[in-house]
């Protein structure tokens, strides 16, 4: 899933000290694939301290653009 569709992460450590990142504010000023970069080192750099991980995601951009893909491949499928 792409990384625009997340609004922020926050990973939870074993020692109770959580990693809050903002991926909604990061957007505007990076790209997607630096975050997905930074977001997969951090996790694999911290995966045996990690109790859990929680993710926040923009709902209803991800259902319009999928909406959107799903009348788009409708449309290209049943066209006369």
């Amino acid at each position: 899933m792409p990384v625009k569709y997340l609004m922020y992460i926050n990973i939870l450590l074993k020692n109770n000290i959580t990693i809050h990142y903002d991926i909604a504010k990061e957007l505007k000023t990076k790209k997607q694939i630096s975050i997905a970069r930074y977001l997969k080192q951090t996790i694999e750099q911290n995966y045996k301290k990690i109790k859990s991980v929680d993710m926040k995601f923009n709902v209803p951009a991800l259902k319009k653009d999928m909406e959107s893909k799903t009348s788009l491949v409708m449309a290209k499928a049943f066209k006369k």
